[in-house]
């Protein structure tokens, strides 16, 4: 898998590992006996996504300030597939300023604690850091910030995936694999810790 451009910038190269050399990656099965055309970009996300229910995970009950992922004209439903927001693409105004959506009180991080509290999987108290600013001191675009989200939920995805404990959503192939997930936007009540609101479609 070849990575966008934006891991090479100086503020992405010190929070992500070096992408898996070519053909060491194992391919997710969307549904049972499915072939994994996604990977491939052989079939977008949105594509299969098209016409399934789906279900929020995480949502924005209280409305805090929100850093919102809509698709682009083509798109389907709510929010962006995470396959394509790895890659940057199919999101409407990719090259926004993050800042542009938020209030003057959140412009000053320059950085954050991102969150995963997937149902079943709070146990792990997930964290990672997510950025804002570049090391050039230029604000992180809608599409670099859907692109990092992305990356940061792949690496929760594969590494726990089998740890649900408890009553939840199950992760993993015959279950909630990475390719049904769809960013809708990420929220914060201080600026400091913030979460994603996710969707997951339902395959028959």
């Amino acid at each position: 898998m070849a990575y966008p451009p934006q891991f090479a910038y100086p503020a992405y190269a010190s929070h992500f590992p070096s992408p898996p050399s070519p053909g060491t990656e194992t391919p997710v099965v969307l549904r049972r006996g499915a072939v994994d055309l996604t990977a491939t970009g052989a079939v977008t996300s949105d594509y299969w996504h098209r016409g399934l229910s789906s279900e929020v995970v995480s949502r924005n009950q209280s409305q805090f300030p929100a850093i919102r992922f809509f698709p682009n004209r083509g798109g389907v439903g709510v929010g962006v597939a995470m396959t394509e927001c790895e890659y940057a693409v199919g999101l409407n105004n990719p090259s926004q300023s993050v800042f542009q959506q938020l209030s003057p009180y959140f412009q000053y991080a320059r950085s954050g604690t991102f969150t995963i509290s997937w149902p079943g999987y709070q146990h792990l108290r997930w964290t990672h850091e997510i950025t804002f600013i570049h090391a050039n001191n230029t604000p992180v675009s809608v599409s670099e910030m859907a692109c990092q989200v992305a990356y940061m939920w792949r690496r929760f995805y594969r590494a726990h995936c089998d740890d649900i404990r408890g009553s939840g959503i199950r992760l993993g192939s015959n279950n909630v694999t990475y390719n049904h997930l769809r960013l809708h936007q990420i929220y914060s009540g201080d600026g400091d810790i913030w979460q994603a609101e996710v969707s997951y479609v339902i395959t028959p």
